[in-house]
């Protein structure tokens, strides 16, 4: 034991001595100016090349770039210049790598395209297999979509390469290009096809997804192409993963039996994949699935059975790794919002998972035993939830308030002590998305339980003494405005709103003169010292929180009660008689009017239903077309229906020949059976 330990006192004293560093601040040797960069890059020009001092200096071209610096074009087409003699050394692999990254990093010219086009195709046709999928991979980021012809043939051949990063490359290269030149790419799909057959995991992948891309825009053509797929079995578990996907886009997009039964048995039989991210990504699109089957009871989806996957994600909750249990109990979470029956079965096995060292994955299963749990287990939840809920981010505080909020719509016994966690959080620091979903908690709430309607506006009176968002104040205080009259005591809201006409700025005033007009309103006994609060303000420094206050104070002060509360309520009231482009339009030309001095009458400013027949009216028609323009749209237009029932009448009398069978009569215009890119359309007439 002596003589380890002296060992080991050894090893660190020579580990000390070996890795000492000075105390002063680490200096980013590639962190360079502008000046010193282009000084320093003519090193690419010397001969011969200084290998490790052009690996240094293009470091720091990378590393200048992706701060954000930009060179001028003269400095750019110096140093592609300069660049271009790395190509020079066949012999040397980090040079052609340090240009290959220095050519995709710079942004490049007509003159720098060309000029590295040559040195790339020449490396396209070398015998080192690096060099070659580097070139193409290079080449396709930096081509014009008018020369990729001149490669296209190299390209195919390239994609069935028995080398996997050739092949890979060019794929690459495929979905790169089909940006510039998706017309050319769309003539690879044999090719491409025959890429998805292969041994390589990556290339399989990528050919996958490029195949999808040439194909999205056809619809009965991605159906075959995901069908076919589904019935060989892919080598590769991300583009099994992939596969999944599209087969799960092609169910949810379209409710079509052909394709309904072969695609839900692939997906059935992907549950008992041997890869764990390929069975995860089946339950997960069983879940999905199951929130667009809005005719499926219970665990059936689109008539199969999803006890499985549910059993699946069961599993994967009790898994040593964090991102399986966090995948597994998000996944839940998404489809309890749909079908928390289906998902209360896994109960048992998410309560551990409060515990759970990953504060998220707490999160989401509390979340998710918020919307699946009884009644008598709220207290307890909610208790849990409290000592942690400082330690999540707010994207999870969000998902917590929306699942209180559902929880308490669920059992309205529990809204006091719901209400009460709301309303503690939103006294709270956060931001401005997790306090507004909290007042909309809230208000969501009073608005459906009527009980907890003094309690909600209570705790909304105590956030806007200290609220820092001008917009929420002025939520609050338009539904204070609203809601305050229907209460027992509407006058001990007053005081809140009225610390908001003398401490906020300008629109949070403004919104408090509404607030308190719309109480006058509905409650004459307040509205004498309503008055009273607005003549103190009537001296505001906003313009229009004074011309407010002079409104109100003018309709309030009217002698006939009904008159007054008839205006007041058209004056809080977001409803208007008449179209607010009309009232533009019609102010305009009374202003350019000679009789601009009379006072504008509203009352001949049409309703928006009049103004707008009046702007159809007045819209110029649409000249009709003649002559040989108009022949050639005929021509070009499909049959119409009357064509289509002359030719089938002239069928059907073949058939039933002296039976006078009457006209034919269609039911519906023409149906498209086809997509419109199709390269073949078909419409049907019922």
């Amino acid at each position: 034991m002596a003589l380890s330990s002296q060992f080991k006192d050894r090893i660190v004293v020579a580990l000390k001595e070996s890795l000492k560093f000075d105390d002063k601040e680490f200096v980013n040797p590639w962190k360079a100016d502008k000046q010193v960069i282009v000084h320093e890059w003519k090193c690419f020009a010397d001969s011969p090349i200084n290998t490790h001092q052009c690996l240094d200096v293009g470091t720091k071209i990378l590393y200048y770039l992706s701060l954000g610096g930009s060179f001028l074009p003269a400095e750019v087409t110096d140093v592609f210049f300069k660049c271009m003699r790395l190509f020079g050394d066949q012999k040397n692999p980090r040079l052609r790598r340090m240009a290959y990254l220095l050519i995709k990093s710079l942004p490049v010219g007509e003159t720098e395209v060309f000029m590295a086009t040559a040195s790339l195709a020449k490396d396209m046709h070398s015998n080192i297999d690096c060099y070659r999928a580097n070139s193409i991979r290079v080449l396709s980021r930096i081509i014009d979509g008018t020369m990729v012809n001149q490669i296209e043939r190299f390209l195919k051949t390239a994609i069935v390469d028995k080398n996997s990063f050739v092949s890979g490359s060019a794929i690459l290269a495929g979905i790169t290009l089909m940006k510039v030149a998706p017309e050319v790419v769309r003539r690879w799909v044999n090719e491409i096809q025959e890429a998805t057959g292969s041994k390589h995991p990556m290339v399989q992948f990528h050919a996958l997804a490029l195949l999808y891309e040439l194909k999205k825009t056809d619809r009965l053509g991605l159906h075959k192409v995901v069908i076919q797929l589904a019935k060989s079995q892919m080598k590769s578990p991300m583009a099994e993963c992939l596969l999944v996907r599209y087969a799960t886009q092609a169910l949810m997009s379209d409710r079509d039996p052909a394709i309904e039964k072969p695609l839900m048995a692939y997906l059935d039989s992907c549950l008992r994949n041997r890869s764990e991210m390929v069975t995860y990504e089946a339950a997960r699109s069983f879940c999905q699935l199951a929130a667009v089957d809005t005719s499926g009871q219970g665990t059936s989806v689109f008539g199969f059975d999803a006890v499985h996957a549910i059993t699946v994600l069961q599993i994967f909750l009790t898994s040593p790794k964090p991102v399986v249990r966090f995948a597994a109990i998000r996944t839940l979470n998404q489809l309890a919002q749909h079908r928390p029956l289906v998902v209360s079965r896994c109960n048992a096995d998410m309560e551990p998972l409060l515990t759970d060292s990953n504060r998220n994955i707490a999160t989401l299963a509390l979340t998710t035993l918020l919307k699946t749990g009884h009644e008598s287990n709220v207290e307890r939840l909610i208790k849990q939830i409290s000592s942690f809920m400082n330690d999540i981010s707010d994207v999870f505080k969000v998902e917590v308030v929306r699942a209180v909020k559902g929880l308490c719509l669920q059992y309205p016994s529990k809204q006091k002590l719901l209400t009460h966690f709301l309303s503690v959080h939103l006294r709270e620091e956060g931001s401005q998305e997790f306090k507004n979903d909290l007042v909309e908690a809230l208000i969501t709430i009073s608005n459906s339980i009527p009980v907890a309607k003094p309690t909600v506006l209570g705790h909304l009176c105590e956030f806007i003494e200290d609220c820092e968002y001008a917009g929420l104040c002025t939520r609050v205080l338009s539904f204070l405005g609203h809601e305050a009259p229907n209460t027992a005591a509407p006058a001990n809201y007053i005081r809140f709103i009225y610390n908001r006409l003398i401490l906020e700025n300008s629109m949070v005033r403004a919104a408090a003169v509404d607030a308190l007009s719309k109480i006058a309103c509905k409650c004459p006994t307040l509205r004498r010292d309503i008055l009273v609060l607005l003549e103190a303000s009537r001296n505001d420094n906003d313009d229009e929180v004074r011309e407010r206050i002079c409104l109100y104070q003018q309709v309030l002060k009217t002698g006939d009660k009904a008159t007054a509360d008839n205006a007041l309520e058209e004056l809080v009231s977001v409803d208007t008689e008449f179209s607010l482009d009309a009232l533009y339009e019609n102010l305009g030309a009374h202003l350019q009017s000679e009789s601009c001095g009379v006072l504008f009458d509203i009352t001949n400013v049409p309703t928006q239903d009049v103004y707008e027949k009046a702007k159809a009216a007045a819209a110029p028609p649409v000249p009709a077309k003649k002559g040989a323009a108009a022949a050639a749209e005929q021509a070009a237009a499909p049959q119409s229906a009357p064509k289509v029932n002359e030719q089938l009448m002239n069928a059907v009398e073949q058939i039933f020949s002296g039976t006078d069978i009457g006209a034919v009569l269609n039911s519906t215009s023409a149906q498209p059976l086809t997509e419109t890119e199709a390269e073949y359309t078909v419409s049907v007439y019922k």
